[in-house]
């Protein structure tokens, strides 16, 4: 027999809240009415209605003046309410009931849309189905800010003994100065007109990510694998061994020198770099899988405004609007930091560049984003071959801009020179309580 059919799970849930009355834990849990049905989901809105109205769960006895019909499970010689089971028992047995019977309505519509041979209609339910058991179903990571003190202490030493730096390093100091690093659970997105370099910096972060001994999982959604793979090689040979020729590489026509140290990089220092996978990016389900298979310590999209919107829009901007906030979510369940590009408007000054209002396709990047970073590039900076990353956005640290060497020539990407400015944000700490000392 299935074993979800032995016993009543929602009932049993009930039951066991009742008799505990820990409505913290499933709080702490995320379960909500949307577990349940028919007249456990009534019973269960009560029950969370009255604890707002009451600060405390109803009893059994107020629970039978409203629903006298309804009787819950019973256990011991006493005929005591609840179940033998923990309320966390229940707790993960509402969420696991869910995901079945979520995974069996995929698994039949996808079985419906088989048989009558449109397997695109299949493909696309199984994606939908996937990334809402994902952002609906799965629990995410919650944290009570009173306890594990210790570890906040050693948080706190590592950030002071890493000058705040406070995640993966851009490898670009003057910019980590600026955004503290790439921590974890956080989206960036990096914007610039069509054909200004975003594609690059992307690779640039990650081949400095990779040398510094993270995992690297790069998306491409244009470009394919193999030209990725060259531009990532060209970087890590110009930051290991030195200069390197990426014109004379693309067209195969290094010198012989030249040709000679390629082969050496190839056989001796790059099987000793972490891994850097590159694959290409479909939709966010996939990246999520993606993550899941390569375990990376940084997730790198080059173009997420060319994904697919697995929710089916096909206005641009609510598809971009999907993808930016479902990237946002993957980021915090996997813990990892994501970075991607997208592009500016065609409203972008060609004096200063793209500003926040600059934002192609949808306003809601700019709201999903943690930091929003805009590459820059006029006429005489490109004569000088230089670029400019300005910092729009950035929850943590500063807003600022690097002007950088951008050259292919030699492969040199090093900082000029940075400014900073101080968000508009009061840096203090109040409270109108009294005897709270403001700070």
């Amino acid at each position: 027999m299935n074993r979800l059919k032995k016993y009543d799970i929602e009932k049993g849930f009930i039951s066991k809240l009742i008799e505990t009355g820990d409505i913290l834990l499933v709080k702490e849990k995320q379960i909500n009415s949307s577990y349940f049905n028919a007249e456990n989901k009534r019973i269960f809105s009560f029950i969370e209605k009255y604890y707002l109205e009451h600060g405390s769960i109803p009893t059994e006895r107020v629970l039978n003046i409203d629903f006298p019909y309804y009787k819950l499970e019973r256990y011991t010689k006493e005929n005591i309410c609840g179940t033998e089971e923990s309320l966390l028992h229940w707790c993960n047995e509402v969420r696991k009931k869910k995901k079945h019977n979520k995974i069996a309505d995929i698994v039949e519509s996808m079985a419906e849309n088989l048989q009558s041979k449109d397997s695109e209609k299949a493909y696309e339910l199984m994606k939908k189905g996937v990334l809402y058991i994902e952002n609906e179903v799965e629990e995410t990571s919650s944290v009570d800010i009173t306890q594990d003190v210790e570890s906040r202490k050693k948080m706190y030493l590592d950030k002071k003994k890493s000058k705040g730096l406070m995640g993966i390093t851009t490898g670009i100091d003057s910019l980590d100065n600026i955004t503290l690093g790439n921590e974890k659970e956080t989206l960036t997105v990096i914007i610039a007109k069509t054909g200004i370099g975003k594609s690059f910096l992307t690779f640039l972060l990650g081949a400095y990510a990779q040398i510094n001994g993270y995992r690297v999982l790069q998306f491409t959604t244009e470009m394919s694998t193999e030209m990725v793979r060259d531009r990532y090689e060209a970087l890590l040979f110009s930051m290991i061994v030195g200069d390197f020729n990426y014109s004379r590489f693309k067209k195969g026509r290094l010198y012989p020198n030249e040709e000679e140290q390629y082969f050496e990089f190839l056989d001796t220092h790059l099987p000793r770099l972490e891994p850097l996978i590159i694959e290409q990016a479909i939709g966010v389900s996939s990246v999520s899988a993606k993550i899941d298979q390569y375990k990376p310590d940084l997730v790198l999209i080059d173009g997420i405004y060319l994904m697919e919107d697995e929710r089916g829009s096909k206005e641009d901007w609510l598809r971009i609007t999907h993808i930016t906030r479902d990237l946002k979510i993957l980021a915090k369940r996997k813990k990892l930091p994501i970075i991607g590009n997208s592009q500016a408007d065609s409203q972008t000054s060609k004096k200063t560049g793209p500003e926040l209002e600059n934002i192609g396709y949808s306003k809601a990047i700019g709201q999903d984003a943690d930091k929003i970073w805009a590459l820059f590039q006029d006429d005489q900076m490109r004569t000088d071959k230089e670029m400019k990353i300005k910092v729009l956005k950035n929850r943590e640290g500063t807003l600022g801009s690097i002007t950088m060497n951008w050259d292919f020539t030699v492969m040199n990407f090093d900082s000029i020179y940075s400014n900073t400015e101080e968000k508009e944000e009061n840096n203090s700490v109040s409270s109108s309580k009294e005897g709270v000392v403001e700070v």
